[in-house]
């Protein structure tokens, strides 16, 4: 299954969902952001069940990934602060 080959309303309530999730956590308010993205993710695994699957098996690598980027952020957050002189 291919996200493309879904119902536009499908779509629009996946990617909507995601992005709001992605901007409430941006803002400070993951426990929302989280729940927000929890519904996008519900309708990919409600349509495709072999997701579940294949996230469960890539999630340590997909949690490194994340935490390597955030902590680069976090270092160019900093950089930019020191050059700053805050």
């Amino acid at each position: 299954m291919r996200i493309r080959n879904l119902p536009q309303w499908k779509r629009a309530l996946i990617f909507s969902s995601l992005g709001a999730g992605v901007a409430l956590a941006f803002s400070g308010r993951r426990l929302a952001g989280a729940a927000i993205a929890g519904v996008g993710v519900g309708v990919i695994v409600a349509e495709n069940r072999e997701i579940l699957g294949k996230v469960a098996r890539d999630l340590p690598r997909y949690l490194e990934t994340t935490s390597q980027v955030i902590e680069t952020i976090a270092s160019v957050g900093e950089r930019l602060m020191a050059a700053r002189g805050l």
